[in-house]
């Protein structure tokens, strides 16, 4: 049975689906901070299976302990946490505490029932724009500035510390670029209702729920002044957790920790992004720009060329498409 933290999220919703139509048993849990307990029931519809969901902050050692005592868990995929950059430099106690201690009591419990498998969600922004592009694994990690990318270092040295002291535990981490997109059934996707990602803002602008699009900076040092960002279907994403999945099973090596990026390869800018938008729908969007936000940088993208050599792994969905499953969200 594998355990998904966060599982009714964005990113874990999306994982879920995709486990259960290869066969596997999960079990979800949520505290819905920032997910909404409906998706379950899309999960469950879209893969046309039933899904145990416990309602459970990971901080909360009990409720958690009595879930790995009472489920025979083989594998955690750790999507549970706070996200928002700009979010986190005005609670940075918050991120620290869910983030960091959250994790640490999962691993615990990992090592006191002898669950010896974790995929955990990284991300890019540990990465920083003293590092020449693209952003690769070897590149040496500094403190970053946000306390979200800060706990999400923290997070990795976490996971290294309890494989080497562990020889059973096998870590997989995933440093992921910018997830986009939804599912083709349009019933999962991303919560755009606390979000000022560039995605969820154009579709909350495209259900008359805001005025227009806000976009952060114009002045950037890129070759149209936007910001540039390496956007990944979320799907493909997906997909590179089932072979990192299917990499730490069969690998039995001395030492189990792998660290790999999941993006698309190549950088793009905010209005290019537009763009796609307004070629597709065959109209302007209207877009104010906004001073820029603490902590974006002014371009990154990944290279990915060891996910593609060790995990066997390539992402598929072109801009197009990614504009086209975005739509999917679109209210009625």
């Amino acid at each position: 049975m594998i355990l998904l933290t966060g599982g009714c999220g964005y990113l874990g919703s999306h994982c879920a689906v995709e486990l259960l139509n290869n066969g596997y048993e999960i079990i979800i849990i949520d505290n819905f901070s920032n997910s909404d307990k409906n998706i379950h029931k899309h999960i469950e519809y879209i893969a046309k299976k039933k899904v145990k969901l416990i309602e459970c902050d990971i901080r909360d050692r009990k409720k958690l302990d009595d879930i790995f005592f009472n489920n025979k868990i083989e594998s955690v995929f750790h999507f549970a946490g706070l996200k928002s950059i700009s979010d986190s430099f005005n609670k940075p106690k918050d991120y620290y505490s869910v983030n960091i201690i959250g994790t640490a009591v999962l691993l615990e419990l990992m090592v006191k029932y002898c669950v010896s498998k974790i995929i955990f969600s990284s991300s890019a922004t540990i990465y920083s724009d003293y590092s020449k592009l693209p952003w690769h694994e070897k590149i040496e990690l500094k403190i970053p500035e946000s306390p979200y990318a800060q706990s999400k270092v923290i997070i990795e040295k976490l996971l290294k510390n309890f494989s080497l002291n562990h020889n059973f535990l096998k870590v997989a981490i995933l440093r992921y670029f910018n997830p986009v997109g939804a599912h083709h059934s349009g019933l999962i996707g991303e919560n755009s209702t606390n979000s000022t990602n560039l995605f969820p803002e154009i579709i909350k602008y495209l259900n008359n729920e805001i005025p227009h699009i806000n976009i952060y900076g114009n002045n950037f040092d890129t070759h149209d002044g936007y910001g540039v960002r390496d956007y990944i279907h979320v799907s493909d994403l997906i997909n590179g957790h089932i072979e990192a999945l299917n990499f730490i099973l069969k690998h039995n090596k001395t030492y189990n920790y792998d660290v790999w990026n999941l993006g698309s390869g190549k950088g793009r800018s905010v209005l290019e992004i537009i763009n796609a938008f307004e070629k597709k729908l065959n109209r302007k969007l209207k877009y104010v720009i906004k001073p820029r936000r603490k902590g974006d940088l002014g371009q990154y993208w990944a290279d990915i060329n060891k996910a593609k050599r060790e995990l066997g792994w390539d992402p598929k969905k072109t801009l197009n498409e990614i504009v086209e499953d975005s739509l999917m969200n679109l209210k009625e």
